[in-house]
């Protein structure tokens, strides 16, 4: 004899439906609905030199909003506080930041660095990027890219961090050219 387990539903703790299964197989899903974040932000004027941390982000879905620019913020937003950004839950973020850069001189080595702190206090480099020009005025594009775990909102926050000599990471109003993008994927494990 076989045994079929018919289920139309799954609820949660608070016996609300969670997952729901149609007649023709379709499973829907809910997500944690009170926590979703996806946020860029952008700078609206080049930086040369040196920059530790990288300050003057504005929030690319204010500052493009007339492009379509959007983002999700149920249960917080990303903060920015001169360049030091903070995070309005625990979780496993993906952190991105990308320059677009324009060498000063030839042979030029422009460093990038996504610096992370656990202590509110003492950063070091999470993630890191060099890139270099044959000659003067060439442009080129670094971008880097890591997964980091949150534990504490109020000390685990996020800095980006520029070397150069004489490199500028360009940026304008209307276009993001320097910028950074938080993306909560989830309780870690």
């Amino acid at each position: 004899m076989t045994s079929i387990l018919k289920v139309d539903s799954i609820q949660n703790a608070a016996g609300t439906a969670a997952m729901t299964i149609d007649s023709g197989g379709k499973v829907t899903g809910s997500v944690n609905d009170s926590r979703q974040c996806a946020m860029g932000f952008m700078r609206t004027a080049g930086l040369s030199g040196n920059a530790d941390p990288v300050s003057g982000f504005t929030n690319i879905a204010t500052q493009l909003s007339g492009d379509s620019a959007g983002q999700i913020t149920r249960g917080g937003s990303v903060t920015d506080s001169s360049g030091t950004f903070s995070f309005p839950f625990t979780g496993l973020w993906s952190v991105e930041f990308c320059t677009s850069i324009s060498a000063g001189a030839q042979d030029d080595t422009i460093q990038v660095d996504i610096l992370t702190t656990t202590d509110n206090s003492s950063y070091s480099s999470f993630v890191q990027a060099k890139g270099g020009a044959g000659s003067a005025n060439r442009k080129e594009c670094i971008t880097l890219k890591g997964l980091f775990n949150v534990t504490n909102t109020s000390n685990d926050k996020v800095r980006f961090k520029i070397s150069s000599n004489s490199g500028t990471a360009e940026g304008e109003t209307g276009t993001a050219m320097t910028y950074c993008i938080f993306t909560w994927l989830g309780d870690a494990d």
